[in-house]
C-alpha cells in the first residue's frame, strides 16, 4: 500500500520503551500549528499543509515490528497486547512466515503495548513500546477519508475517548445506468478491521434516495442494509447539508442511536459520501456538545482535505451556512449553542449528560 514505509516510520527511544508517533507529518504539523480565532471565518490554512505526497495522508501511521529467523516458515503468529488491566489482546493474527517484519495499523494514541512473533512455540521477538498522538486516522485502504472522533481536548480538561464514534466515506456505492461514479465496495479485510478490531456495530449513512439507488430506475439496486455484518445495525436518516438542516429534526434521531450503541459498549460508524460535509456538520455538533474548542471543531472538519475527497475550508462550503446558524441558538459557548440546538431537536438535558458521561474520560 505505501512503498516508503520503512523509512519513514516516526519512532523514538525513552526509557528503553520505544514510543511511536501515529500521525503522518502534515496531520500533525497542521495539527500543531494552526490556531483559528472564534470570531473570524473569513480564512483558511489547511492547504498550506496538504502537499504533495506519496503517502496517503487520510491514513495514520504504524508502528513496525522486526525480527529474525535462520530459515522461514509458512506461518508467524503476531500478538499485540494493550497493557492495562482487563485489556483484549488487539491483534491476533497468523501471517506468511517468510517475511521479518509487520506493520500494526490502528492502534490508539496514548497507550502501552506489548508484542510477540511466535513460530510455533519459539519466540522470534517480543517487546513493549507506546503510541502518541491525537488525531487518530484509521487505515482501511477501502475507505476514505476514516477517522476517529477522539483524542480532543474539552474546554473542561477532559479528553474525547478513542474508539466509540467513527467518521468516513461511504462503504458500498451501487451502479446503474443513471449513475455517474464507480462502485465503491469495502473490502472483506477492511470489513474485518472494521467489524472485529474496531467493534463497530452501527453504520449510520446520511445519503439521499438518489445516492442509495433508488431514483435510478433499477430494480432491487437499493441499499438498504450494511456490509459489515448481520450483526451490524443499519440506519439511514438522511440529514442535509447545511442549507436545509435547519429545517428537518433527524439530528435527534442519530444523536440517539449513537447513543443506543454508546450504552452498549459499541462503536457506532457515521458516513455520507465522501464523509465530508453532512457527515463533518454532524461531527461537529457531537464534538461540540461535548466541549471541543470551536478552533478544534473546524480543524477537525477540515482533515477531510487530506482525503480524495477534496478540500474543505472552515471559510468556505456547510461552514459558510452552518457556524452562523448555529451562533444564533442561546447560549454563551458553541458548547451550549450546539446543546440548544439538540434539544430543540427532542433530545433531553439527561441525555446529553449520559451522552458526556460515555464519550468522555
Amino acid at each position: 500500500m505505501v512503498a516508503v514505509l520503512a523509512v519513514l516510520l516516526f519512532c523514538r527511544t525513552c526509557c528503553k520503551t520505544q514510543v511511536y508517533d501515529l500521525e503522518n507529518p502534515q496531520v500533525k504539523a497542521f495539527w500543531d500549528q494552526v490556531n483559528y480565532p472564534d470570531d473570524d471565518y473569513t480564512y483558511s490554512l489547511v492547504e498550506n499543509y496538504n502537499l504533495k505526497s506519496t503517502y496517503r495522508l487520510d491514513q495514520p501511521w504504524p508502528v513496525q515490528v522486526s525480527w529474525e529467523t535462520d530459515e522461514p516458515v509458512d506461518l508467524l503468529k503476531v500478538t499485540v497486547k494493550e497493557l492495562k488491566p482487563g485489556k483484549k489482546t488487539v491483534i491476533d493474527r497468523t501471517i506468511d512466515g517468510h517475511t521479518s517484519s509487520y506493520l500494526i495499523w490502528n492502534l490508539v494514541p496514548g497507550r502501552t503495548y506489548a508484542y510477540s512473533v511466535k513460530d510455533g512455540g519459539k519466540v522470534l521477538a517480543k517487546g513493549k513500546f507506546r503510541t502518541e498522538g491525537r488525531r487518530r486516522m484509521i487505515c482501511a485502504p477501502s475507505v476514505h477519508n476514516f477517522r476517529d472522533i477522539g483524542g480532543m481536548k474539552t474546554t473542561s480538561g477532559k479528553t474525547v475517548s478513542y474508539g466509540k464514534i467513527y467518521r468516513g466515506g461511504e462503504l458500498i456505492h451501487t451502479v446503474g445506468e443513471k449513475r455517474d461514479r464507480a462502485e465503491v465496495q469495502v473490502k472483506d479485510d477492511d470489513i474485518r478491521v472494521m467489524h472485529d478490531d474496531l467493534g463497530i456495530r452501527g453504520e449510520v449513512d446520511f445519503r439521499y434516495n438518489s445516492e442509495l439507488g433508488y431514483d435510478d430506475g433499477i430494480d432491487g439496486n437499493e441499499i438498504k442494509y450494511t456490509p459489515l455484518g448481520n450483526d451490524v445495525t443499519y440506519y439511514n436518516l438522511q440529514v442535509h447539508s447545511a442549507g436545509g438542516f435547519e429545517a428537518e429534526k433527524l439530528h435527534g434521531e442519530v444523536f440517539q442511536a449513537v447513543l443506543d450503541h454508546l450504552r452498549k459498549g459499541e462503536a457506532v460508524y457515521l458516513h455520507c459520501a465522501a464523509g465530508a460535509d453532512r457527515t463533518g456538520l454532524l461531527c461537529l455538533l457531537l464534538e461540540g456538545v461535548l466541549g471541543v474548542p470551536e478552533n478544534d471543531l473546524l480543524k477537525d472538519y477540515e482533515l477531510t482535505t487530506f482525503s480524495i475527497y477534496g478540500t474543505r475550508r472552515r471559510d468556505g462550503g456547510d461552514m459558510t451556512h452552518g457556524i452562523p446558524l448555529l451562533k444564533e441558538y442561546p447560549g454563551a459557548t458553541i458548547q451550549e449553542k450546539i446543546e440548544n440546538f439538540f434539544l430543540e431537536d427532542g433530545i433531553t438535558k439527561e441525555e446529553i449528560e449520559e451522552y458526556k458521561s460515555l464519550m468522555l474520560e
